[in-house]
This record gives C-alpha cells, structure tokens and sequence, in this order.
C-alpha cells in the first residue's frame, strides 16, 4: 500500500471528519503554497479547502509528515485490521 492509497483509505473509510479533511488536503491540495489566506472580522488564517484551483499533487515532504500527523492523531478511535494497516503506512512517512 502505498502512502496515496492510505490517505485515500482515510477519506473513504474513517468516520472521523477531521482526518478526511486532512487526507483531503494532503491528496488535493499538493502543499501549502496553493493555499488561500482567508481575512475575517475574528483574524485570518490559512484554507486549504477553498482554493480557487487544485493542482493534483499530494503534498511531500515534511509537509507530509506534518500532516500525516494531524491525520494519525484523529484516528484513534478506528479499528480493525484496515485501520491497521493505514495507520503504519502513515507511521512511516519520513520526516525528511
């Protein structure tokens, strides 16, 4: 399996919204570069979710790592051997 697959896997298999929207912005949005700095009347900040064009690249690097992270760290609660084997995958993405 590679590290795509799992992320794909977390998209369509987990329960956990937030580990979608991460899997999601990891595959979609191929790095922080394309995201979008959103200005509101509380403060600004950075949205992957939103950007005006997609570029098709899964994110690399410690980019990756990062994110993979924030992906693991809402998948506590998903069982079985599935989630299993996702979750080393993402275990061994190198922190570069």
């Amino acid at each position: 399996m590679t590290v795509r697959e799992a992320l794909e896997a977390v998209v369509n298999e987990s329960n956990n919204p937030y580990a979608k929207t991460y899997a999601k912005a990891a595959l979609e949005v191929g790095g922080s570069q394309d995201a979008v700095l959103v200005e509101s009347n509380v403060g600004s900040t950075f949205v992957l979710g939103i950007c005006p064009k997609r570029t098709g690249n899964m994110m690399e690097g410690e980019e990756l790592y990062v994110q993979c992270l924030y992906i693991l760290s809402n998948l506590s609660h998903w069982r079985g051997p599935r989630a299993k084997e996702v979750k080393e995958i993402l275990k061994k993405v190198p922190k570069v």
